[in-house]
């Protein structure tokens, strides 16, 4: 039993110590390879954003090199075709990779425009939005000096276009303005691919349409104008809000690209949790290997030797046990006790002899309970400190029957009431409790019971209180507790130990729960042949009737 107790300890301590390092590994390297894949996603979709600005500024370097030209300057007056076949030709286009060219006059009139498919080399028609005229309003004819220009973004119906627009000025960069050249291109997303070796899309932005197919854009502003979301384990994408010609919002642009870093974090996490793991079991086997040769097998030994003298009555047999530690200490000291039992047997002195076995066995008890404090003192884990103490409460108990026992003048049995006061009292100092927060009421009778009844009583009482002092009241709460016990002339006892506290859980059956202190209770009771009731009312209450056994 105790040996899968251990296994069982040593095994539910590498498992919360192996799920703690996991949340941990998870939380912190998982979360710093995330910020790193992050941090080059927002670095990818800027390159994004500065490929498509230099398209922008492209045209603008074209425009400024064609509009200040004294030949561009006649052309808007006189309109000669030798001006268009001498410089705007298929190939002019191509070079400059415009889709579009459109002269103005001062009053907004379309002097001339061609369009160009830059991929076919074949003529397209000027978009509509341009023809025959813009009103001299229009922020594209708005030149407001001989330096003034406008490049950027533009939304019209056949797509989104970049485009650039310049006063027509002469050669030496002097006016009148006699009217605007314009140059435009197609948004190519799959030449911007190409050129950021990126997977690009964009999206207009139309209100509502917009953030239904993309919704993660609602988060998008101009403060904020780059998002970036992860799509799944394999995709991360970036999210840049892009402004039109007149500075308002109009185009999502979105970069896809791959998690690599991601799930290269999610590997180097698995392979630090699988070496992780097999460290632990390569730990776990040595501990109980080491315990196993050093602890369990020479206490095994000693148990097993102890059963064979007591099932043989023979008191002139000892225990060996080799080595210098508490075994076996223990094992002479329980050699002493045989000792004095022969003797006692042969000086025929049986008072005596029974006081020195309850002497003994306290003696022997109180160092289980030094040796399961000491062992407190080397572990910070919480749950393994209340075990050690539950089990110190528990052979205290036991310890303070024999002591009792052996003080006494009578051994048939001892004082009950004297007993459970002292007990108590010791699990209330045991728990460090302030008797002005939990007040102790205890109405027993003097009079004797027997160690065959006293013994386990006393074990229901050590599990019953500990139970109402960990769970009862928390958080400072005070209450009180009273412990009755009630008697008849015919030796039937009624045990009520009961408090005022935030009650037993609804949920839980005391019968069939897996603690270990509510399983001993249930033990005890059907030792001593009885019967145990709970009463969930106004805190909890048990009761628990039986016979002492003669």
């Amino acid at each position: 039993m105790l040996r899968k107790k251990i296994i069982s300890i040593i095994g539910v301590t590498l498992l919360g110590l192996i799920l703690l390092l996991y949340v941990i590994t998870n939380f912190i390297l998982i979360g710093s390879f995330d910020k790193l894949e992050e941090q080059g996603a927002f670095m990818n979709t800027e390159r994004a954003r500065d490929a498509l600005s230099s398209d922008i500024a492209r045209l603008h370097i074209a425009v400024g090199d064609w509009a200040p030209w004294d030949d561009t300057y006649n052309f808007i007056i006189d309109a000669n075709k030798q001006y268009i076949e001498s410089n705007f030709g298929t190939s002019t286009m191509s070079n400059l990779k415009v889709n579009f060219v459109l002269f103005y006059n001062i009053s907004g009139h379309l002097v001339y425009g061609t369009g160009l498919d830059l991929k076919t080399g074949e003529k397209i028609p000027i978009p509509t939005i341009f023809m025959p005229e813009i009103s001299p309003d229009s922020i594209l004819l708005d030149h407001r000096s001989l330096e003034s220009s406008l490049s950027g973004i533009m939304i019209i119906p056949e797509g989104p276009i970049l485009i650039s627009s310049n006063p027509i000025i002469t050669s030496d960069h002097k006016g009148p303005i006699r009217g605007t050249l314009i140059m435009g291109s197609f948004l190519d997303i799959e030449e911007l691919s190409r050129i950021t070796h990126l997977s690009l899309s964009f999206k207009e932005i139309d209100g509502e349409n917009t953030s239904n197919n993309w919704p993660d854009i609602q988060k998008l502003s101009k403060e904020k104008p780059i998002l970036i979301q992860p799509l799944n384990n394999d995709i991360i994408a970036g999210y840049i809000q892009l402004d039109d010609i007149e500075g308002k919002p109009s185009l999502v642009l979105k970069a896809q690209m791959p998690r690599g870093i991601h799930k290269q974090g999610l590997n180097t996490m698995w392979y630090q949790m699988i070496s992780i793991v097999i460290s632990g079991l390569v730990f776990g086997l040595v501990t109980l290997f080491l315990l196993e040769k050093n602890v369990l097998s020479r206490l095994a030994f000693l148990s097993s030797n102890v059963s064979a003298i007591g099932t043989s009555g023979n008191h002139s047999l000892r225990v060996s046990l080799q080595g210098d530690d508490e075994l076996s200490r223990l094992a002479s000291t329980i050699n002493g006790m045989l000792g004095e039992l022969e003797k006692a047997e042969e000086d025929n002195k049986k008072q005596l002899f029974l006081k020195e076995i309850y002497h003994r066995v306290k003696n022997n008890l109180q160092i289980i309970i030094s040796l399961l404090n000491l062992q407190s003192q080397k572990t910070m884990d919480k749950n393994v400190i209340g075990v050690l103490k539950d089990s110190q409460n528990r052979i205290r108990s036991m310890a303070l029957i024999h002591e009792r026992l052996y003080r006494s003048k009578d051994l048939s049995g001892i004082n009950i009431s004297d007993y459970i006061h002292d007990l108590a009292n010791n699990i209330f100092n045991s728990y460090g409790i302030n008797p002005g927060r939990i007040n102790l009421k205890i109405d027993i009778q003097d009079r004797l019971m027997n160690l065959d009844s006293a013994t386990p009583c006393g074990l229901i009482i050590t599990e019953l209180v500990s139970n109402s002092l960990k769970h009862a009241f928390p958080n400072g709460k005070k209450g009180e507790l009273i412990i009755k016990l009630i008697s008849d002339s015919d030796n039937n006892f009624t045990l009520i130990v009961k408090d005022n506290g935030i009650g037993f859980p609804k949920h839980l059956d005391f019968r069939s729960t897996d603690t270990l202190g509510m399983q001993l209770v249930n033990e005890l009771v059907n030792q001593l042949k009885g019967s145990i009731e709970l009463d969930k009312n106004n805190g909890t209450e048990f009761k628990i009737k039986f016979k002492e056994k003669m």
